[in-house]
């Protein structure tokens, strides 16, 4: 039984040995240069704004070349899509990739707690607010029933303004007839119980 368990142990040691061997072994130069045009290609699309694409770009040179670098430059597109999500994903992988003494761990650290407080930030931007619980022993609120208001009397002149255009005419009409009836000469025949004839003829 106790031989059983050290053979056991044994072929778990083997596996675990070749597939370390494995994960460890180097990649072809032919994998390195081809991860390197990606990553080229990729830096090209990111100055250029187009940031899908670039973390595509990004995204095939690291399954090529597995370098911490390609997670800071994924990181970054994220970021730059406003995926932060994603983007705090990345940051972490690398810190935990890359080696201690790698010089952009720093400014990598410093960048995951400014990504890591915009998360928290959208998130209490979001939660609703707690309710408000009165205190122990108070009356419960009353609920008070809203009314809307009626909407405001308009004047007796917006109401009737059709009174002004027609005020204006009757009193045109009669200072005209009054001007005309004023300045004519009186007819003769009028007040005169005669009968008016045409004396031309």
């Amino acid at each position: 039984m106790v031989r059983l368990q050290f053979i056991g142990l044994c072929v778990l040691l083997l596996a675990c040995g070749v597939a370390q061997a494995q994960v460890q072994e180097p990649r072809s130069d032919d994998d390195v240069t081809r991860a390197r045009t990606h990553f080229e290609a990729g830096r090209a699309l990111y100055q250029l704004g187009n940031y899908n694409e670039a973390l595509r770009e990004f995204a095939a040179g690291y399954q090529l070349a597995p370098r911490p670098q390609f997670l800071l430059n994924l990181g970054q597109c994220y970021r730059k899509l406003d995926d932060l999500a994603n983007a705090r994903s990345m940051y972490q992988r690398y810190l935990h990739d890359a080696p201690q003494s790698d010089p952009e761990r720093p400014q990598a650290e410093q960048i995951l707690a400014e990504i890591e407080r915009q998360i928290a930030d959208r998130q209490a931007a979001q939660a609703p607010p707690p309710p408000v619980t009165p205190p122990p022993g108070a009356a419960p609120a009353a609920t008070t029933l809203t009314q809307t208001a009626p909407p405001p009397k308009k004047s007796w002149i917006k109401r009737n303004w059709w009174v002004i255009p027609v005020g204006a005419v009757v009193v045109g009409v009669g200072v005209g007839l009054g001007v005309y009836y004023g300045t004519r000469a009186p007819d003769p025949c009028i007040g005169a119980n005669l009968t008016c004839w045409d004396l031309s003829k």
